[in-house]
């Protein structure tokens, strides 16, 4: 077993931490990759690294490459180092302080993620450091631009396309090691993402006469909007037992007890008859069997006596699979018919494709995984949420979306929130997590 220095690499995280790295903050990531020269010598002196525009990071280790060819097998694993802002005033500790309390280290992107980053950089150096060479290229791709445009990820994900790299394992954030009693798994479950549901951002105007309050107004475009609020709700999307779902189905019901084992079986063959006692027990099945939206934004008066002329709303729908942004915009027009409000969509992305699960990168991955965490259970899931991995899908089939850690409800609650931490012994894990992959690869 290849070792590391604990001690050295919580010192490394806990400075990697505290940079600011929220948008807009340049000096932050500037920083940032700066220190990165000085914690990781071994990669710097062996990997090839280069930047990417924006803000991308990109180390390429090669490997013994046996199978001599244009495009020699490869592994692409990533992270990425920007975090969301947060509020000071509501943490226990300062979120950019990474203090140390109770076994735990507090601060943003901890979880999401440069906890999975430097778990990759930690591993990677410590593997070098010790002379081993990986038989197959990895390239270590990080975004900076994650939270927000993903810009970084498209343009890496465009520049190895043009060089023809192929790989056969692609491994970005995602699912965690879960405690999944209630669905009858009685061992650690690890859900990797096989696929993301697609995203649509929609603008909704309504418009009115306008006026002083005193006179009142025939036409209020607040009155209009409120009602295309309320029609928007989830059933106008109706569920359906999508491909995803089918493989997550399959594979609980193939860990699970002999009772809840059946009754996952028979959402399979009688979905309506089992999907409400599923979705009671379980919230999340129902976002994976449908497309979900939201009305996220709204504006309009800008006086206490004065109605507006015009109200403006932003909804975010979440496309399913074996659905689309046409079937998803004809869906809502539909809903709103005999309303009238102009409709407009920002911005849209299609379901990604499904990744496999039976070839030689899902082998690798689950190996990995039950490697580190001993009998667990490998459950293949529909991402509810974007990744920076949906851009690399023009350059492999096999993209996988796990992050290497024990994590409870109450930490899931904390991306993104107050209060985000992780424990050392979860970070530790996460190396060694990292470390078995690549060696078996």
């Amino acid at each position: 077993m290849y070792s590391y220095d604990k001690e050295k690499v919580i010192k490394n995280f806990r400075r990697l931490l505290r940079y600011r790295t929220v948008e807009k903050n340049k000096a932050a990531f500037a920083g940032f990759r700066e220190a990165l020269k000085e914690l990781y010598p071994c990669i710097h002196k062996t990997c090839l690294f280069e930047t990417v525009e924006p803000e991308g990071i990109m180390y390429v280790w090669k490997g013994l490459n046996p199978e001599k060819n244009d495009s020699p097998p490869s592994v692409i694993l990533m992270s990425h180092y920007d975090v969301v802002p947060a509020d000071t005033a509501e943490w226990l500790y300062p979120p950019f302080s990474a203090t140390e309390a109770d076994g735990r280290i507090y601060a943003r992107g901890t979880l999401d993620t440069k906890g999975t980053f430097c778990a990759v950089m930690e591993s990677v150096e410590a593997l070098i450091s010790q002379g081993f060479t990986p038989k197959s290229d990895i390239y270590l791709c990080f975004g900076g631009d994650e939270e927000t445009t993903g810009r970084s990820a498209i343009n890496i994900a465009a520049l190895l396309e043009k060089r023809n790299v192929r790989p056969y394992l692609v491994l970005d954030e995602g699912g965690a090691i879960v405690d999944a009693s209630v669905a009858g798994i009685k061992r650690p479950c690890a859900l990797v993402g096989i696929a993301e549901k697609g995203y649509m951002d929609i603008e909704f105007i309504t418009k009115g006469i306008g006026g002083h309050t005193s006179i009142g107004g025939a036409s209020n475009p607040i009155v209009v909007m409120a009602e295309v609020v309320k029609r928007l709700n989830p059933r106008i999307f109706k569920a359906r037992l999508n491909k995803p779902l089918r493989i997550t189905l399959n594979s609980v019901a193939k860990n699970a007890g002999f009772i809840r084992g059946e009754l996952f079986k028979s959402y399979l063959l009688w979905g309506k008859l089992f999907r409400g006692f599923l979705v009671k027990k379980l919230p999340e099945i129902d976002a994976m069997t449908r497309t979900i939206g939201a009305i996220t934004q709204i504006s309009g008066g800008s006086a206490e006596n004065v109605i507006p002329e015009q109200v403006r709303a932003v909804g975010n729908f979440r496309i399913i699979s074996d659905s689309n942004a046409d079937e998803t915009l004809a869906l809502i027009k539909k809903a709103l018919s005999g309303i009238d409000v102009e409709l407009r969509v920002i911005s849209s992305l299609e379901p990604s494709g499904i990744s496999d699960i039976s070839g030689r990168g899902w082998e690798s991955l689950s190996g990995a995984i039950s490697s580190t965490w001993g009998d667990s259970a490998v459950i293949p899931y529909l991402m509810l949420a974007r990744s920076d991995s949906r851009s690399y899908s023009g350059i492999s089939d096999n993209i996988y979306r796990f992050t290497p850690v024990t994590m409870t409800k109450v930490e899931r609650v904390s991306i993104h929130g107050v209060n985000e931490n992780i424990s050392k012994e979860n970070f530790y894990k996460m190396i060694e997590f990292y470390i078995t992959l690549i060696t078996d690869n």
